[in-house]
């Protein structure tokens, strides 16, 4: 397991916060699902290049913002440090205070339905696909 894996794993179950957790199978499905949908080509990895994007802003508040800039419920948050890792969450506002309670990283955001994309990177840049 990987610390950023096992933080947010540990602030998923200190927060109570009910979640699924995706396995090695069922993630690699979503990865070459997402990039098929928003990105240039399909692939097992969440290249930046290959993105499809439609706004892109600078905003260090984003994952303040969060619960009212996404109003899906039934979100998926993905993120990389040895390896993806993915939960499947209920709603934005849960996805808030994980985020609030973890230390900072560039994350994925997506709905079950794949209607949009968002991430965040290291540098506060927010893009939107």
């Amino acid at each position: 397991m990987s610390y950023l894996e096992e933080e947010i794993d540990e602030t998923l179950n200190t927060l109570k916060i009910q979640h699924e957790k995706l396995q090695a199978k069922e993630l690699a499905a979503l990865i070459n699902s997402i990039t098929k949908t928003f990105f240039t080509s399909q692939s097992d990895i969440l290249d930046l290049n290959n993105l499809i994007e439609k706004h892109t802003e600078y905003n260090p508040n984003f994952w303040k913002e969060i619960p009212e800039r996404i109003t899906k419920t039934g979100l998926t948050l993905l993120v990389f440090d040895t390896a993806y890792r993915a939960w499947k969450l209920r709603s934005a506002q849960e996805l808030a205070l994980i985020i609030s309670e973890t230390t900072g990283y560039p994350f994925w955001i997506t709905d079950h339905e794949l209607t949009f994309l968002v991430h965040l990177d290291d540098h506060d840049c927010v893009l939107w696909a």
